[in-house]
């Protein structure tokens, strides 16, 4: 792709451009650390490291951001800095999802003309192979929207740039590139495949091939593919969703493609290994867990109840050996910082009609909980080193709100990860770095070790 000219301003670069120009300066500083400082220790890891699943353990190199307990930092921004200055779609209130992409991927901000242009590129891409949307449409309606994206990403492995390169013997070099166009294929292409599954499961297929706006941002395509054409706040929700969750770090998800995508697994199949980690209940399949526990909640005791009330539902959640979903972090020790974008949009676009609806009441619920549940849970659960809420504790309930089903939410979910992994596996592409491959240990030998 070339540098675009634009009529005498400076000219218009295209993401491959802004990668070219960052990536000598980033093979120089990875080479430095390689070579001149790899055997300064970085951490003394500890029995409970091991013990603990790695928890805390600083080992895995993030290009793309940095996790500690203050929060996440993208290029050395926290989200709030990168909201106030990554610009938004055409009348939109929300970061807009391709300037967030474009900032991972180059750690530069896009200027409007260069944002416009990317929209353009992914909206020509839109184009998902025949095979994978016929063994999509193929699909039973029973399997859940989950298991039918990873099949259908496992077709669409077949059609992979970055494994015809390999195949051809393209330079190592090079690689990157090629990894690169599968990535920006896979960024609007990973929405519609959803969309469809959508429409198959819940709309007997209407509009699963709708025109699509080609002027149109890859939320506003997806929201078309899923029949809410004209939906402004559907479409909001899903620019502000995929924002907020592209990246965090080394999480299961992040680390699984991590590790798949190490060994050079095709981004298709990179994005398949991450979506089957994320349905797991510790990890994005707390989002349903915390609808499925707020729905209850509601159904015992009200969008409304008294404090007592709540203490007494939590404290009989507890008793049974069961954790509260929606509070507490693995990392944070303070709100999570995506709460406060989601809470505003609440408040500043309210569910129509909601008030006593099943699901007016849960966000109802929610706000409510949000000010005392953490107080009933410091004085239940004192080990707990956390007790704020969680983007967990909304983030399901509100997409719920906007009529989503529950078995559909992960994949919302997926595609704003893949898009923010997808960086992350191009630079590794780019950088060269090593397939991961931690040394095991047994408890026997750790115990001769002390």
């Amino acid at each position: 792709m070339a540098t675009v000219e634009s009529h005498g301003l400076a000219p218009v670069q295209t993401l491959f451009d802004v990668i070219e120009a960052r990536l000598p300066s980033r093979l120089e500083l990875f080479s430095k650390l390689t070579k001149e400082f790899s055997d300064v220790t970085l951490h003394n890891m500890t029995v409970g490291n091991v013990m603990g699943g790695m928890r805390g353990l600083p080992c895995i190199l993030w290009e793309v951001s940095g996790t500690d307990k203050a929060g996440i930092t993208y290029h050395g921004k926290s989200l709030r800095e990168l909201q106030e200055v990554l610009p938004k779609w055409r009348g939109s209130d929300q970061t807009s999802p391709e300037a967030m992409i474009w900032y991972l991927y180059s750690g530069s901000i896009p200027n409007r003309a260069e944002l416009e242009q990317f929209a353009a590129d992914l909206a020509a891409r839109a184009e998902v192979p025949a095979e994978v949307e016929e063994f999509c449409d193929s699909l039973s309606p029973d399997i859940s929207s989950t298991a039918q994206l990873i099949m259908c990403l496992t077709v669409w492995a077949n059609h992979s740039k970055f494994s015809d390169a390999l195949m051809s013997g393209a330079p190592r070099n090079k690689l990157w590139r090629y990894a690169l166009e599968d990535a920006l294929d896979s960024h609007v292409g990973t929405p519609l495949i959803s969309a469809r599954i959508y429409a198959n499961k819940y709309r007997d297929g209407r509009d699963r091939t709708a025109p699509l706006n080609p002027l149109g941002d890859i939320a506003e395509n997806f929201a078309i593919r899923m029949g809410r054409k004209g939906d402004t706040d559907f479409t909001e929700l899903i620019r502000m969703y995929w924002s907020l969750h592209m990246d965090h770090g080394a999480n299961v998800s992040a680390h699984t493609m991590r590790l798949s995508s190490s060994a050079w697994t095709d981004p298709y199949l990179t994005l398949a290994s991450g979506l089957i980690s994320g349905t797991g209940v510790l990890h994005a399949g707390a989002i349903m867990q915390a609808l499925r526990y707020n729905q209850a909640m509601v159904a015992a005791i009200g969008p409304e109840p008294s404090p007592e009330a709540v203490e007494t539902y939590i404290c009989r959640t507890l008793e049974k050996g069961h954790v509260v979903p929606g509070y507490g972090h693995a990392l944070l020790r303070s709100a999570d910082p995506r709460l406060e974008p989601i809470t505003r949009f609440i408040n500043t676009r309210p569910i129509t009609d909601s008030g006593s609806s099943e699901q007016g009441k849960m966000l109802r619920l929610i706000a409510h909980n949000s000010t005392i549940v953490p107080d009933i849970l410091r004085r239940h659960v004192p080990r707990m080193k956390s007790t704020a809420p969680n983007v967990d504790s909304l983030s399901g309930c509100l997409m719920y709100a906007h009529g989503l089903d529950i078995d559909f939410i992960l994949l919302v979910m997926g595609c704003s990860r893949g898009m923010g992994f997808m960086a992350q596996y191009v630079w590794d592409r780019a950088l060269g770095l090593p397939i991961e491959r931690p040394l095991s240990v047994t408890m026997d030998q750790i115990m001769a070790k002390l």
